[in-house]
C-alpha cells in the first residue's frame, strides 16, 4: 500500500473520530468498548485508551481448550476491542455502557460474574 493512501486513510479516521468526539465527548471520556474472540469464548472491555477494563471467559472454555487456546482467545479479543476504542466504535446507549456488542454489557449488570460467582 502506498504511503500516500495511508496517510488519506489516517487523516479519515482522525476526522471521523474528532466528529464523534464532538458530538457526544463524554462517551469518549467514559465509554467502554468491548471485543469477542472468534469462537465467543472470551469478551474483553477496554476504556477509550484501549486499557482492560473487564474480561469474560465462558465457562466452557476452560473445557474446550488449553491455555494456549485461552491465551489466544483473549488476544484476538482485545485486539478486537482496541480497534474498537481507537475507532471510537460505540453504541448510542449512554455513556459509560457503550459497547461495540449489542446488550453484553447490559446482561451483566456493569462487571460481569466471574465464574465463581456465577454459580457453575
Amino acid at each position: 500500500m502506498d504511503a500516500q493512501v495511508r496517510i488519506e486513510q489516517a487523516m479519515d479516521q482522525l476526522s471521523r473520530n474528532l466528529q464523534r468526539a464532538k458530538e457526544d465527548p463524554q462517551a469518549v471520556l467514559e465509554g467502554k468498548f468491548s471485543g469477542t474472540s472468534p469462537s465467543g469464548a472470551v469478551t474483553v472491555w477496554v476504556d477509550s485508551l484501549g486499557r482492560v477494563d473487564h474480561i469474560r471467559i465462558e465457562p466452557d472454555a476452560f473445557s474446550s481448550g488449553g491455555e494456549k487456546f485461552i491465551m489466544d482467545e483473549f488476544m484476538a479479543a482485545n485486539s478486537s476491542a482496541r480497534r474498537a476504542a481507537e475507532n471510537l466504535e460505540f453504541e448510542d446507549t449512554g455513556a459509560g455502557s457503550r459497547t461495540t456488542t449489542t446488550g453484553e454489557a447490559e446482561q451483566y449488570d456493569e462487571v460481569p460474574q466471574s465464574f465463581l460467582e456465577s454459580g457453575y
